[in-house]
């Protein structure tokens, strides 16, 4: 899994970013040049010096400083630590554009396939977990990219460049560091090695943090009416212990590599100590000569305690991944190619036909569904909670496919149907009313982006909503907050009532439309719909049985099928399942 996600996080990096990266690599390798060279100038610089001093000693006279000939060294000098300078800005400039773009591109592919998951998913994943995955693994995963990648080749390349360059000054005095350097990658990769697990259990722990949070916060009316703001406390304290715990545990993977490579490099600096002091004085090697090796010793060793740090950085980067690439991988909605139906002059004529269906094949809820409706029937749809109501007009929008049998729409299946084309005859009203951050007026198009303004007042004052939009300051330009949490939940009702009426759709499904709204506020809302329902074959979940006594045809559910169907009358005729649901809400007075 780990060289997979590696594999695949390099295609974001160098599939779309390929020119930059070039730029990025070609920095790399120069100024890791520049700063290899300098060593070898500063060893001549030494050697000049240590000559001339030399020299002074043996002809007993002073020593005369050559300013000509250390400019030169000195200019030279400059120079490479200009060039290293500029290259290195160049560098990680470009590393930080890279990794924003990465980042961006992630982000545009997770949402690209957020919209094309099936409703399963939604209703089986935590909000505040996808958001983790959104927000805090790709932006760890930009860290990365932004502070460690370019270090990381850097340090590389510095390693190999310095390794040759003492090779060339003593094989000897190289064995004897290569024997300290190996043990200090050993360690190292010992310790990144059982590490990523830390990684990946720190980002999980973090998505359940944020999840929990994000459910209190949507959910703290509800906490604190019923008294469980203790037990919510606890709960967060509990994931947020979890969640310190990994962090600790990451933590400690990713800073202890540094100390103990330091400590192993000292002994490694220790040895060639005294072997320099001993090729000094018999002669081997100049003064300048093992001050170049030591240099190149600490760009050997150095670069190698930051390799360490980096990739464990890059196993919190692989962990992140792999937490992306999860959701990436997961089974979305059929692509849909070829050649699809299209229904001209829609009547609305739906046909349930040995409908069986399921969430899963080995959880099977509905067995051979038969409904036949006819174009502008008035449906209902009642039935205990969980009786499989929603579920029943989620098949039919191919929400969730079915595993047998067929629904038509004026004789066409729906699944010979392009799902965009078969979504746009329906209108829905939800039971919870969803509004977005932004004006009434752009909230209300939202089912008609192209509507008119006087399209607009129509639909709002067709759902009785358009003399409270005038009370407000702002009239049909006021700023709803998020979800319009400065609306009560009949207005918010009130205008996601009104988007639908704008689409002006064939069919209607209304999932407890008016459940949220006061008696009075219904009457008006019902007067509305019915207008709207007319020539419409209209399907409508409700609860409260009195308001669809005049349904065309009503469906009783149990247990995810249908029961019972007929008109009011005929059902309580038939004195079963129906005759008892409504008789027991007017015994609760309930209607």
């Amino acid at each position: 899994m780990k060289g997979t996600t590696l594999k695949r996080l390099a295609g974001y990096l160098f599939d779309k970013q390929r020119s930059k990266m070039t730029v990025v690599l070609v920095s790399v390798v120069l100024s890791s040049l520049a700063a290899l060279a300098a060593p070898m100038v500063l060893a001549e610089a030494i050697d000049h010096i240590a000559e001339g001093i030399k020299e002074a000693v043996t002809e007993h006279t002073s020593f005369q400083f050559n300013l000509e000939t250390m400019g030169l060294f000195i200019g030279l000098l400059l120079a490479l630590y200009l060039i290293n300078f500029a290259l290195k800005y160049l560098e990680q400039y470009l590393m930080a554009y890279i990794s924003e773009a990465v980042c961006l591109h992630m982000r545009k592919d997770l949402s690209d396939k957020m919209s094309r998951m099936p409703l399963r998913f939604y209703d089986s994943t935590e909000k505040g977990e996808v958001l983790s995955r959104v927000t805090n693994d790709i932006e760890k995963i930009g860290e990365v990219l932004r502070e460690g990648l370019g270090q990381m080749i850097t340090a590389f390349i510095t390693i190999i460049g310095s390794l040759v360059m003492m090779i060339y000054i003593s094989p000897v005095f190289t064995v004897v560091s290569l024997i300290t350097i190996g043990i200090a990658t050993g360690v190292t990769t010992w310790i990144t090695k059982h590490s990523r697990k830390n990684f990946y259990e720190n980002q999980v722990a973090l998505g359940r943090v944020n999840a929990n949070i994000e459910e209190a916060f949507t959910g703290q009316l509800v906490i604190k009416a019923f008294n469980h703001e203790e037990t919510a406390i606890r709960e967060f304290d509990r994931l947020n212990e979890e969640m310190c715990d990994a962090t600790h545990k990451s933590q400690v993977a990713m800073f202890i590599v540094s100390p103990a490579v330091r400590q192993i490099n000292s002994l490694g600096y220790t040895a060639i100590a005294v072997l320099s002091g001993l090729a000094i004085l018999q002669g081997r090697l100049s003064v300048g000569t093992v001050q170049a090796f030591i240099q190149y010793l600490d760009k050997a060793g150095e670069p190698l305690i930051e390799c360490a740090f980096i990739w464990n950085m890059m196993q919190q980067a692989v962990a992140s991944g792999e937490r992306f690439f999860e959701i990436m991988d997961m089974e979305e909605e059929p692509v849909e190619d070829g050649k699809y139906h299209t229904i001209e002059n829609l009547k609305g004529n739906v046909v349930f036909e040995h409908v069986r269906f399921g969430y899963s094949d080995d959880n099977i809820l509905m067995q051979d569904v038969n409904i036949r409706l006819k174009s502008g029937d008035k449906v209902a749809i009642v039935g205990p909670t969980g009786a499989g109501k929603t579920t029943l007009v989620n098949l039919l929008m191919r929400f969730y496919d079915i595993q047998d049998g067929k629904i038509t729409i004026d004789g066409v299946n729906i699944h010979s149907m392009k799902r965009a084309d078969l979504r746009k005859m329906f209108g829905m009203v939800l039971q919870d009313a969803w509004l977005f951050g932004g004006t009434i007026r752009e909230n209300i198009a939202y089912s008609k982006f192209d509507a008119t303004e006087e399209e607009i007042l129509e639909a709002a004052d067709a759902a009785r909503i358009d003399h409270f939009i005038r009370t407000m300051p702002e009239g049909y330009d006021t700023i709803l907050e998020e979800d319009g949490t400065n609306l009560s939940q009949g207005q918010r009702q009130l205008l996601t009532i009104a988007r639908v009426i704008l689409a002006d759709p064939s069919l209607l499904i209304l999932d407890e439309a008016t459940s949220s709204v006061d008696t009075r506020t219904e009457l008006e809302i019902q007067k509305a719909m019915d207008h709207l329902m007319k020539g419409r074959t209209s399907f409508i979940i409700a609860h409260r049985l009195s308001t669809i006594k005049d349904a065309d045809l009503i469906l009783v559910m149990n247990h995810g099928t249908i029961i019972e169907q007929g008109t009011h009358e005929e059902l309580l005729a038939k004195k079963g399942f129906y005759e008892n649901l409504y008789n027991s809400q007017f015994a609760h007075g309930n209607i």
